[in-house]
């Protein structure tokens, strides 16, 4: 969580103050892409300093990051704070932890009476405080957003009580860079590639916002948010066609550990192309999604495998509506150029049809907002023979 101060003076915060109560009984349509809370927040800091112009820098969409940088170039700021969330001041203490100190902060943090067993006493008093604290950290990571529980108020009482008489080092946490200080939000492409023995060109533009490959400052590995992308080809011979239009993919790999075990998940709906009847590509409808488990290989190495079902329409298919199971699994691996991901996907429909792909995607990342994307893939399907792609692709984030 980010935090961040205003330099208002007594003045312009009253006429802020006053304007929000003047909207007390006022309701407005929201809009997700423009006109939405992001949004609404640059009027008011309009209202309290009517020089400043922020709203005219967003006329199709108002991403908060956006916002936020542009609040920040009207010199606006006063200062930044940043406040860990209790998951990363819980993953940042348990890190120096081996696995056995990971399964006391576990006994201790369902059972408080752990503390006087002849396994606690026996470890380092330096250890015990990092095993009390951690087990605190992981109660109230627990507690958070639920009903209060007199039990496990009692556990986490009991060991702060520890904690006082043997307190751990202060926690140090890195501080993570800005979102906003990241790639811009909007995104335009242009690849050259070969699928088979066609050559293409590929035009592509997303307005939103990133993907698993794109470049990593200010946003968290595994972290996948796109909206509205689209992608045309232009084959040999002047063919053109749409390849795809998703309408959103989100994507959350969170690594499981020994104390956390998040899901991991992902959904997808738009129009994509996939192999068809006489080596053909249709273009198909449909909506994915899939849920799964993450976890850390090494430091910047995440391996995932997720089971998935997708509904889809295709022209070849004797069903209006077909529907799928499947899995996608694979490595995503931050090194030095960038992000890399080799991904292995399969859809098993129940009209017969199996689809199968494997994947490899490296982006190097020239700079802030340019990155170069190499990606090569092969498909499978019973419908076609199997295909080869083979792009390279330039990205411009620019917004």
């Amino acid at each position: 969580l980010w935090e961040y101060q205003l330099d208002l003076t007594p003045e312009e915060t009253g006429r802020m103050v006053e304007h929000v109560w003047e909207l007390k009984q006022i309701q407005f349509d929201y809009f997700f892409f423009d006109e939405n809370c992001s949004y609404r927040l640059l009027e008011l800091l309009q209202v309290a300093r009517p020089s400043l112009d922020l709203t005219s820098q967003f006329p199709l969409t108002a991403i908060p990051t956006d916002t936020v940088k542009a609040v920040k170039q009207s010199g606006l700021v006063a200062s930044e704070v940043y406040r860990p969330s209790r998951e990363r001041e819980l993953l940042a203490r348990a890190e120096p932890l081996d696995h056995a100190e990971k399964q006391q902060v576990l006994a201790v943090s369902a059972d408080t009476s752990q503390l006087q067993s002849p396994a606690f006493k026996a470890m380092p008093r330096e250890r015990q405080a990092l095993v009390q604290d951690a087990a605190y950290r992981l109660e109230r990571y627990r507690a958070n957003g639920q009903e209060r529980d007199p039990g496990q108020a009692k556990r986490s009482f009991e060991l702060l009580r520890a904690i006082n008489s043997n307190p751990p080092p202060a926690l140090q946490i890195e501080r993570p860079g800005l979102p906003e200080d990241g790639h811009d939000s909007r995104t335009w492409q242009l690849g050259v590639g070969t699928r088979e023995d066609r050559a293409y060109a590929e035009y592509g533009l997303r307005m939103a916002y990133h993907d698993l490959n794109d470049n990593a400052y200010g946003f968290p590995l595994g972290a996948q948010i796109e909206i509205l992308q689209l992608k045309v080809r232009q084959y040999e011979g002047n063919d053109w066609q749409v390849q795809r239009l998703d309408l959103a993919t989100i994507r959350s790999l969170t690594p499981r550990n020994a104390l956390l075990k998040p899901w991991s998940w992902q959904v997808a709906g738009g129009l994509e192309r996939v192999p068809g009847k006489h080596d053909d590509e249709v273009l198909v409808s449909h909506v994915n999604g899939g849920a799964g488990g993450t976890w850390q290989l090494a430091d910047g190495l995440l391996g995932f495998a997720l089971g998935t079902v997708r509904v889809e329409h295709h022209n070849d298919f004797a069903q209006f509506i077909a529907p799928a199971a499947g899995f996608n699994s694979g490595l995503l691996w931050r090194n030095g150029l960038g992000n890399m991901t080799l991904e292995a996907k399969g859809d098993y429909f129940t009209n017969g049809e199996v689809r199968r792909s494997v994947s490899l995607n490296q982006q190097w990342e020239i700079s802030q907002n340019l990155g170069l994307r190499l990606s090569a893939s092969r498909q499978f399907s019973h419908l076609a023979t199997a295909q080869n792609e083979v792009m390279l692709e330039l990205k411009w984030y620019h917004y």
